[in-house]
């Protein structure tokens, strides 16, 4: 416990007992005269007054008499004695010291303050235990998502329904799985606000879903349109990519994707997902005879290719030493990485909520050259990158210098950074075997 807090703690208590002790030990301070100074002294004015009333004729004796009987009436109420003083004594008396009371206050004054402070201030464990059964009993008196959606679709059925009730109804349904009343709702919502892309690329989604995952004619008009709308909307490219491969137009679906890939940097699923379709469009445009460049020009890597190749000549190896390299392992790289969370920034999110961590080149393409996943769960954590994660051949930790160890936790899951994320990263500038790399996510994404 911080001694400042005790100190603080200590003087408050002494200054309130201070309040409540003094009053009774002050006592001593009053005398007899007290008495003679107020209510005697008033008394007398008043006989004086009558005095001069009767002498200059303003009263006549038999009131002055009745008056003076009742002066001496209320001086009797007041004084309880015979004589002025004892009467003053009597108001010592009633105003003495208590030292009794006086000690018991010093004494169980703090005594009380102490066991308060024990039973309220120092059970954290039993107050958290107590909090989290309450929230568990809020969260099991919440209603179910399918209860709400009911709600929510009477209250449309009543008032009509605005674009934002529209949107969540058919999020509602999305999250039930009934893409087809999600399509019905999300459609609706559109009639309303024509030109929302994001509304677009929604009742696009759900259209494929309903159709085995296809774009059909429908749901890809809404791509389109969407893109039309917001051509650098990451959203409207990794749409319009997949779109336009199902359908065939795999140029489009290579320029839309690789347009994407600079926005996708670290996110190993959405990298993964843009290699592989953009090599089988390659693939195809070859079947279709026509002449195609590399992958890793296509993705905009050749740089990484012509590096590579030129430490290769450079070092001249012999297929000797190129084989015994590789079967030893020594020319891999390996990274081992322990990643931490700080407590603020682990109070923001869940347990389930995801967390990426992944290697790129500090000066070279942003595609990961390796990554895992995991859950803010099981951090704090250790994992191992190496070149068995690359994506792309040739495209591993062993062929760049210097390197960034990002970590990442996302509320939503999203593969692509957004703001609200936290992140924490590290630079590796010296390549050694079982090098050892701490980060610390405790940065937000703007």
């Amino acid at each position: 416990m911080n001694i400042t807090f005790w100190i603080l703690m200590i003087l408050m208590l002494l200054i309130a007992i201070g309040l409540l002790v003094f009053p009774l030990l002050k006592a001593r301070q009053y005398s007899p005269l007290a008495y003679k100074d107020s209510n005697l002294k008033i008394n007398d004015e008043k006989i004086a007054e009558l005095d001069l009333d009767l002498k200059e004729g303003r009263i006549d004796q038999h009131y002055y008499k009745a008056a003076r009987e009742e002066l001496d009436r209320e001086l009797l109420i007041d004084i309880p004695v015979e004589s002025k003083e004892t009467a003053a004594e009597h108001y010592v008396n009633a105003a003495r010291q208590h030292p009794a009371l006086a000690l018991t206050i010093s004494v169980f004054v703090p005594m009380l303050a102490l066991l308060l402070y024990l039973d309220l201030g120092m059970h954290n464990a039993s107050d958290e235990s107590f909090i989290a059964s309450q929230q568990q009993e809020q969260s099991e008196e919440q209603p179910s998502v399918e209860e709400m959606t009911l709600q929510l679709e009477a209250k449309i059925k009543k008032d009509g329904g605005s674009v934002q009730e529209w949107i969540m109804l058919g999020r509602s349904h999305k999250y039930l799985g009934d893409n087809e009343q999600a399509a019905n709702a999300f459609g609706v919502a559109l009639e309303q606000d024509e030109n929302n892309a994001q509304l677009m690329l929604e009742l696009a989604e759900v259209l494929a879903l309903n159709n085995n995952r296809v774009f059909a004619d429908d749901s890809r008009a809404l791509v389109l349109k969407a893109f039309a709308l917001e051509p650098d909307n990451a959203n409207t490219l990794w749409f319009a990519g997949v779109a336009e491969f199902q359908y065939g137009n795999h140029h489009k679906a290579i320029e839309h994707l690789t347009r994407l890939l600079p926005m996708a940097g670290g996110e190993e699923d959405v990298m993964k997902s843009i290699v592989a379709i953009v090599a089988q469009s390659r693939q195809a445009l070859i079947a279709a005879g026509e002449d195609m460049p590399e992958l890793e020009q296509i993705l905009g890597i050749e740089g990484l290719m012509a590096n590579a190749s030129t430490n290769a000549n450079a070092e001249k190896p012999t297929p000797e030493t190129e084989v015994a390299s590789t079967s030893s392992g020594t020319a891999a790289t390996r990274l081992q990485v322990s990643v931490e969370v700080s407590d603020q920034v682990r109070q923001k999110f869940d347990a389930n909520d995801i967390v990426f961590v992944y290697a790129k080149a500090k000066q070279g393409p942003r595609m990961p050259l390796a990554a895992e996943r995991m859950t803010l769960a099981a951090l704090p954590a250790t994992i191992v990158l190496d070149d068995s994660m690359a994506m792309v051949e040739g495209m591993n930790l062993s062929a760049f210098d210097e390197l960034v160890i990002s970590a990442r936790v996302s509320k939503t899951g999203s593969a692509i950074a957004q703001s609200g994320d936290y992140i924490g990263q590290a630079d590796v500038n010296d390549k050694k075997a079982d090098a050892a790399i701490t980060i610390v996510i405790d940065t937000v994404v703007p």
